[in-house]
């Protein structure tokens, strides 16, 4: 993962927070965890893991797609949902 990539990512979740803060069951502290997320991310990627799978093994649902989409992927497929 290059630096503009994991920025991209950084963005993804922060926005996919902003977005959960103004409904009713918000976490406030989802967010800390996205971003260690994102920091695991890094860290597959560097240990040889492709970015896409690295995005699959670290989020899940609707934030998993905002983060493939922020870095220029497909959306995930039913078979990487279910966690296959």
């Amino acid at each position: 993962m290059n630096e503009l990539q994991r920025i991209k990512l950084l963005s993804a979740v922060t926005e996919h927070d902003r977005k959960n803060s103004l409904k009713k069951g918000y976490n406030p502290y989802a967010l800390a965890h996205y971003l260690i997320a994102v920091d695991n991310c890094r860290d597959l990627c560097s240990d040889g893991m492709g970015l896409r799978q690295a995005i699959v093994k670290s989020f899940c649902g609707r934030l998993m797609d905002c983060c493939l989409k922020a870095v220029g992927e497909p959306i995930s497929t039913k078979i990487e949902q279910r966690g296959w």
